[in-house]
């Protein structure tokens, strides 16, 4: 564990809190500020779960704190001794927080968590809402800027075209992803020559930002994918379903070789799914960022994304490790899937590549040093400040 943060408490608050978030962005940071730079780090939520079941297993050192009332209360009895609030989003319960925090605290460092694809803030930006609301808006966000340590947006895109934040609070935080996790399961990420010829996708299938349709639109024109398997991993909706069944009525040579286990709350026998896979596949239509793409990359799965998605250069970096598809077009799609299942020695190369691609790029420990470096940064400046 590293020292550099030893002893600083770091809370984030986040209402809706479920046993799901534990494994993103918002169980992670803290998480992993605790295990590698060694922040008491705590989530500030409703208890909106009996059990929070990867807490103990997963997160071991995580604090769960469950509210008795209004985050703005909590603050008010909690601020002084809290070193680093970190919020999501920008919104005016988000402002209200951060500028309490800091009224109560000024030498806490306040963190805004942006994960949305917006290349601008929204919630300051004209023309969306009524003039009198805006206008109110735009105060409360200058009100937060002025108090706004550090903020964060997750692909490099984003980052750059938002010129609403200063830049020298700026921060470029992509998601990562825990690599002993999946160790801690008893899965071992594979060498490509002991993976299968599998396609994955993991998602909830039917919701149109996943836009799952399109991957079986494309093998409709493939017609024949010889010993490969397609696994659509993930809940389905009812309109799915009944596309699903179609499709297999339409192209009964596919049953058998088109797969849909539905929803895997088990860890491991998700990450078994990765480790099996050769090709992982989003082809959605818009994501924030794209978590399950971070996973896929630390099997060495070859990442193959919608090119409107606004991570997928951060991904695939720039295509040199995956490839990006034109949305919509299943013709593209199906096109690209052949030639990839047609020539394993590229897919090895990917495979090895993304693996790296991984390591060096979205790993929580890298991925957060910049954050932990600033935090410091921050905490030497104030203290020389200080008379």
């Amino acid at each position: 564990m590293g020292a550099t943060g030893a002893g600083k408490r770091f809370v984030v608050i986040f209402e809706p809190l479920q046993s799901v978030h534990l494994h993103k962005d918002v169980g992670q940071v803290p998480y992993q500020l605790f295990k590698h730079y060694g922040y008491r780090s705590e989530i500030v939520c409703r208890k909106n779960e009996t059990h929070y079941q990867y807490l103990d297993r997963d997160l071991k050192g995580l604090t769960l704190t469950f509210l008795k009332s209004s985050p703005l209360r909590y603050l008010l009895g909690e601020a002084k001794d809290i070193d680093v609030l970190m919020l999501f989003h920008i919104t005016t319960k988000t402002i209200y927080a951060g500028i309490l925090y800091k009224l109560l605290n000024p030498r806490g460092t306040l963190y805004v968590k942006y994960d949305l694809s917006d290349d601008e803030i929204l919630y300051a930006t004209w023309g969306h809402r009524n003039f009198f609301t805006q206008l109110k808006r735009n105060f409360l966000f200058s009100r937060l800027l002025r108090y706004l340590d550090l903020f964060s947006a997750e692909s490099r895109g984003v980052y750059r075209k938002i010129t609403k934040i200063p830049p020298q609070k700026k921060l470029h935080i992509p998601n990562g992803f825990d690599p002993d996790l999946p160790v801690r399961y008893g899965v071992v990420p594979k060498p490509f020559g002991a993976k299968e010829n599998v396609i994955l996708l993991v998602g909830r299938h039917g919701s149109r930002e996943k836009n799952s349709e399109l991957v079986l639109g494309a093998l409709e024109l493939i017609r024949d994918i010889g010993d490969w398997e397609v696994h659509f991993v993930g809940p389905m909706t009812e309109e799915f379903v009944a596309t699903k069944e179609d499709f297999l009525e339409r192209h009964p040579w596919y049953r058998g070789k088109v797969h849909f286990p539905g929803s895997i709350s088990d860890k491991k026998v998700l990450f078994e799914y990765y480790n099996r896979a050769k090709i992982f596949c989003l082809p959605s239509r818009w994501e924030s960022w794209g978590l399950v793409c971070v996973e896929a990359l630390s099997f060495g799965n070859v990442l193959v994304m919608s090119q409107g998605i606004v991570s997928a250069p951060d991904l695939t970096d720039d295509g040199r490790v995956g490839f990006m598809v034109e949305g919509e077009d299943a013709a593209s799609w199906a096109k690209m899937i052949t030639s990839l299942m047609a020539n394993q020695d590229l897919l090895a190369e990917r495979s090895r590549t993304a693996a790296r691609h991984f390591q060096e790029n979205f790993e929580w420990k890298k991925v957060l040093e910049v954050l932990n470096d600033r935090i410091e940064s921050l905490v030497h400046t104030r203290d020389a400040d200080a008379p």
